[in-house]
């Protein structure tokens, strides 16, 4: 009787496990993103750490986890320097870290990517807002953050145009692709590097197309606006489909995501075919001007979280999903 229990259980067990990866791979992202709940859970994180509000505030937020423990990570200007923080989400809720990345006049880190255990953010002179550095970086475990980057790439020249206020990363076969938005996102740059080149440490990330957004083709969207998106970040679904999503305010002062699905012609020039966008409820000071992003959970369902301007005794998160 007891072996047949065991059986059964196993049975079970073995059934949920495929329930779980049938959704994983099944899933398409439009469909996933359009069952995220608009009404956050409000998550509260207790910060004892210094931190210069100075100047600056969060520039966006990614979630991670690791060993089954879920930890936040923001990005962050100030007056001085840029920098990104470690929050711990365990029920507990506290910031762990806050890094330095550069001094001024790089005192500006924007919205970001985490994919895997790469971190790439783009680093600003946000006076001149004539250079920028996007810095890839890897992050094993969160506790521990890393002493200098894998690999740079560095933009200089015309203000606003050689910033690089929000970053996406994914890969597309065996290459990362990462897309570059400068200042309020009016251009978006994509850069390519093979993997295994990256892995070596070498510097060999290439500018290959740029879409100017106030040309872009929108008359298949279902509505034509693009905004000036704090956050983009990049997601692939099972079936090999890379979609953008652009996290931001729109004029009404409306917190708003936008999908769009990313096309392209043998990795030379790209498109961008807005799919939907969503309004998004944000509380306790969150919104998407200060910092929000989209993750792939474990079992294959999303996940919006979204941050405030600034952490002081607390850190605020909204979270959807």
């Amino acid at each position: 009787m007891i072996l047949r229990c065991y059986k059964i259980l196993a049975l079970i067990s073995f059934a949920i496990i495929l329930q779980l990866r049938a959704t994983a791979q099944h899933g398409s992202i439009p469909e996933l993103f359009t069952e995220i709940n608009t009404e956050p859970q409000i998550i509260l994180c207790r910060n004892e750490l210094e931190i210069n509000n100075t100047g600056g505030h969060l520039q966006g937020v990614q979630l991670v986890v690791k060993e089954g423990v879920e930890y936040a990570i923001l990005s962050g200007s100030s007056g001085t320097y840029s920098y990104y923080s470690v929050a711990k989400l365990d029920g507990y809720n506290q910031v762990l870290s806050v890094n330095k990345l550069m001094q001024k006049p790089f005192k500006h880190a924007g919205g970001f990517q985490l994919f895997h255990d790469l971190m790439v953010v783009g680093i600003e002179d946000n006076d001149a807002k004539d250079k920028s550095k996007i810095c890839i970086y890897e992050i094993e475990n969160p506790d521990i953050p890393p002493v200098k980057p894998l690999a740079m790439i560095e933009r200089n020249g015309e203000p606003y145009r050689s910033s690089a206020g929000c970053i996406a990363i994914n890969k597309i076969g065996d290459r990362y692709l990462i897309i570059a938005g400068d200042w309020d996102t009016k251009h978006l740059d994509f850069y390519l590097c093979e993997e295994q080149r990256l892995i070596q440490n070498l510097k060999t990330f290439e500018k290959v197309y740029t879409i100017d957004t106030d040309k872009i083709d929108r008359s298949a969207w279902p509505d034509k606006e693009w905004h000036a998106y704090q956050n983009i970040n990049l997601l692939k679904d099972a079936d090999k489909k890379l979609y953008l999503f652009g996290f931001g305010r729109n004029d009404q002062n409306e917190n708003i995501a936008d999908l769009f699905l990313v096309e392209n012609k043998n990795l030379k020039e790209f498109g961008l075919r807005k799919i939907m966008s969503k309004t998004f409820i944000c509380k306790r000071g969150a919104d998407f001007r200060s910092g929000a992003g989209i993750f792939l959970q474990p079992d294959g369902k999303l996940k919006v979280i979204s941050c405030g301007s600034h952490i002081k005794d607390s850190l605020v998160l909204n979270v959807f999903d």
